[in-house]
C-alpha cells in the first residue's frame, strides 16, 4: 500500500470511529466557534443552559467567545442554580429527595451551594460506559432496547427514556402491552410498569451494546406459586436474558443497580429483574412447575447440583424471607426453555 493510499486509509478509519454510536457520547469539551452561543451549545447537546453554564463557572447570561472550551455536563447530571433547593431539584428530576441525599451523600439539612454537582437517579458514570462499550459494544441507539418476547414471538424496538434519561408515556404503554402474559387480549386490563424499571432497562440494553433482550415473563397473575405481593402482579418484574450474555454476568449487572430485586435460577435460562424499595437477591433452585428451594447464603447447595452449578451459584441468596423472594419459575412462558442455551451458562 502506498504512503497516500494508508493516508487515506487512516483517515476512513478515523472518521468511522468518529460516526460511531457513543463516540459523541463520550465527548466532554466543545471549542466555542464564531456565532455560537450558551444557548445554542446547550441545544446542541440537549442540555440544561444553567447546567452547562455551572459546569464551566458562567452565569447563564454569559458571553463566550470563539476558541474558548466549554466542559458538556454529562447525562443524569445537574447543577446547583441560585437559589435553587434540593427538593425543587429533585421536583424536576421526577425522583424522590432521598434518592438525591443517598446518591450524592447528602444529610439532612445539608445547604447546597451554587453550581454543586448533584447526580440524579440513573445516571452512569463515563468510565462505566467506555468498560461495557470495550466488551460488549456501544448501543446503535442509547435508550433504544430490541425486546423480543418470547410469549409472541415477536420482536420490536422501543425507545425506553427520552434524551434526559425519563420513560416517556408511550413507552410504558408499549411495555404494558408487551409485558402481557400468554394468551392476553386488547381487552384484559393490566397494570403499566413503572418508569423506574424502563429507566433501568435501559441501563441493562445500553450496558450491554443494545443486544436482543428476551422477555420470558412479565405481567402474571397470583395462583399457584405466584402470590399476591410477587412483583409480577405488581406489573414491577419481569424475567429476562439477553443474546450473547451469560446468565451469571447478566445477574451481577443487575445487582449493581439501585433498590432492585435479582432472582437467579440456575436451572432455568432467564434471571429476575424487578424495582423495589430495598435491595434484595435471592437464588433458587427450582425447574419450571417445581415449588421454590431456596439458598440462602451460607447454605449448601441440593445434594443433586453438579459442580459447575455450584461454582456459578456462589454462596447463595441473601438473608431473605420467602416473601422477599418471588417463588418458583411454576410459570414460565418460554417455549424453548427446556434446553437451556449457551448463554444462560
Amino acid at each position: 500500500m502506498t504512503p497516500f493510499r494508508l493516508l487515506l486509509a487512516t483517515l476512513a478509519l478515523a472518521l468511522a470511529v468518529l460516526a460511531m454510536p457513543g463516540a459523541a457520547s463520550a465527548q466532554r469539551t466543545h471549542t466555542v466557534r464564531e456565532g455560537q452561543s450558551l444557548a445554542r451549545i446547550a441545544r446542541r447537546y440537549d442540555v440544561r443552559v444553567s447546567d452547562l453554564a455551572a459546569a464551566n463557572g458562567l452565569r447563564p447570561d454569559s458571553q463566550v467567545r470563539p476558541g474558548q472550551e466549554l466542559r458538556v455536563p454529562e447525562a443524569g447530571v445537574t447543577y446547583v442554580r441560585e437559589g435553587q433547593t434540593l427538593s425543587e431539584i429533585a421536583h424536576d428530576a421526577g425522583c424522590s429527595i432521598s434518592d438525591l441525599q443517598r446518591l450524592n451523600r447528602l444529610r439532612d439539612g445539608q445547604s447546597l451551594r451554587v453550581g454543586q454537582r448533584i447526580v440524579l437517579p440513573g445516571h452512569v458514570e463515563q468510565a462505566e460506559v467506555d468498560r461495557a462499550a470495550s466488551r460488549w459494544g456501544r448501543p446503535r441507539t442509547p435508550g433504544v432496547a430490541t425486546i423480543y418476547r418470547t410469549a409472541t414471538r415477536t420482536r420490536t424496538r422501543v425507545r425506553l427514556v427520552d434524551t434526559r434519561g425519563r420513560a416517556p408515556r408511550a413507552s410504558l404503554r408499549r411495555m404494558q402491552e408487551l409485558m402481557r402474559p400468554r394468551g392476553a387480549t386488547r381487552r384484559d386490563r393490566y397494570p403499566q410498569p413503572p418508569s423506574r424499571l424502563l429507566e433501568l432497562l435501559a441501563r441493562v440494553s445500553d450496558h450491554f451494546g443494545g443486544r436482543t433482550i428476551h422477555v420470558v415473563s412479565g405481567f402474571r397473575s397470583a395462583g399457584g406459586y405466584t402470590r399476591e405481593t410477587s412483583q409480577h402482579v405488581a406489573g414491577h418484574a419481569i424475567d429476562i436474558r439477553i443474546d450473547g450474555v451469560p446468565n451469571t454476568v447478566l445477574r451481577d449487572y443487575l445487582r449493581t443497580l439501585d433498590r432492585v430485586g435479582v432472582g437467579y435460577y440456575p436451572r432455568s435460562t432467564f434471571v429476575h429483574f424487578d424495582v423495589r424499595d430495598r435491595a434484595t437477591y435471592w437464588v433458587d433452585w427450582s425447574r419450571p412447575g417445581e415449588a421454590p428451594r431456596y439458598q440462602r447464603r451460607g447454605e449448601a447447595p441440593p445434594e443433586d447440583a453438579t459442580t459447575d452449578e455450584r461454582a456459578r451459584v456462589g454462596e447463595g441468596g441473601d438473608d431473605v424471607s420467602d416473601e422477599g423472594a418471588e417463588g418458583s419459575v411454576a410459570t414460565e412462558e418460554d417455549t424453548e426453555a427446556a434446553a437451556p442455551s449457551a448463554a444462560t451458562e
